[in-house]
């Protein structure tokens, strides 16, 4: 089993996580921290595997310890721990390589989803690293997702495809889209849907959703990290606009293609 640390300010909420994830294989909780700041010398002294950091914490945040460990090139990978579904928290997180973001009260499988991306990452460094060399990080296991890029024969209209195509991750509206092309707001969806057959908000929704489905098909994060991946920074919305777009959940997608991929046959 792999060591990790868990970091809270809040001592019941530090055995909450450790009788939440009991009994799994990956990980043995080796210390614990309440404070910041000892948590992070802890981790520049001994690098564990693994450390569960909540956002909020007396002195030293989780975010500032995470930005840290990534700045100083530390090889533990991190899981933050927070009571608030916050957008800019999630976001912060992500831009510092943190593999997954869980939410108070702990939910057993979200925690042991996470740690299983965490024990993978560990086992893949483990074989790629030759016998008796040290890596100083993990290893990137990036995938990128690709767009279907659309094309139009009105100069705008491309300009603006191009733009969502770039930005769609982020808080876009026509607005911005208009004033990207240096042109009035109802004139860029009149044009827009003019051309496309659909409106602006469709094919952003399209975008968003495209992208969500391949994060749930080809990544282990978690249904709030996708909902900010992909531009929303309000989980339920995210997941009433999933469901009316495909007709699922998100969590049910998830389910159904693991089904779908339990069921094929071994290739030969």
């Amino acid at each position: 089993m792999y060591q990790a640390i868990v970091i809270d300010d809040e001592k019941w909420v530090v055995k909450s996580l450790i009788a939440t994830i009991r009994d799994q294989e990956y990980f043995e909780i080796t210390a614990e921290f309440y404070d910041g700041l000892s948590g992070l010398e802890y981790i520049r002294a001994h690098e564990p595997c693994l450390a569960f950091v909540d956002v909020r914490l007396p002195g030293m945040g989780g975010l500032d310890i995470l930005q840290a460990a990534h700045a100083e090139n530390l090889s533990t990978l991190f899981i933050m721990i927070s009571g608030h579904a916050e957008f800019a928290y999630a976001q912060k997180a992500m831009f510092h390589n943190a593999i997954g973001y869980c939410l108070k009260p702990f939910s057993r499988s979200e925690l042991l989803d996470s740690m299983q991306k965490a024990y993978q990452l560990l086992e893949d460094q483990k074989e790629k690293t030759p016998e008796g060399e040290n890596s100083s990080s993990p290893p990137d296991h990036t995938k990128v997702f690709v767009p279907r890029h659309l094309t139009a024969s009105h100069k705008s209209v491309q300009m603006m495809i191009d733009y969502t195509e770039q930005h769609y991750q982020k808080d876009i509206s026509i607005q911005d889209l208009a004033e990207h092309c240096s042109i009035n707001a109802n004139y860029a969806s009149q044009i827009f849907k003019q051309e496309m057959g659909f409106t602006f908000i469709s094919y952003l929704t399209g975008l968003r959703i495209d992208h969500a489905t391949w994060l749930l098909t080809h990544t282990d994060q978690t249904v709030f990290l996708i909902a900010t991946q992909v531009g929303y920074s309000d989980y339920f919305y995210f997941a009433k606009v999933f469901k009316k777009v495909t007709g699922r959940t998100p969590t049910a997608y998830r389910k159904d293609i693991e089904k779908t991929e339990d069921e094929l046959p071994p290739s030969r």
